[in-house]
């Protein structure tokens, strides 16, 4: 079964299966499309996925540096790794939900670390709601 829909860009008629359609923000026909997107209507700073991925250079920065202070914590045994939250695996990875507050860590496995972020972009309402 597939999923319908008009190009984002051109407008054509197109399908995808549904967990791809569901998948993305945006919908292209093809390829082609998808680059005259970029290229044409999207700002500087979000053209390339690896090159700036839509962050400001601030919040790039705050992102890293609460990474940083995260890691020192560790390091300096003021922090202790822990098991998964959701789901108790041993290998779990950090996961900020504010990068205001670099210590408030919440410990996921990369399948439960996926899932949460998964959940905020499904529903970026919850990114505005602070704790």
């Amino acid at each position: 079964m597939k999923t319908s829909y008009k190009c984002d860009f051109c407008g054509k008629d197109s399908f995808d299966r549904p967990s791809h359609y569901k998948r993305k923000k945006r919908h292209f026909c093809s390829q082609n499309c998808y680059s005259l997107f970029r290229k044409e209507l999207l700002p500087k700073e979000e053209q390339h996925a690896y090159k700036g991925g839509g962050l400001s250079n601030e919040e790039k920065k705050k992102r890293r540096d609460a990474r940083s202070i995260a890691n020192h914590a560790i390091r300096d045994g003021k922090l202790f790794r822990k098991s998964c939250e959701s789901c108790g695996r041993e290998d779990a990875q950090m996961h900020h939900h504010d990068y205001d507050k670099p210590l408030d860590i919440k410990w996921l496995c990369r399948k439960c670390h996926w899932d949460e972020h998964k959940i905020i972009y499904e529903n970026p309402g919850l990114l505005s709601t602070k704790e």
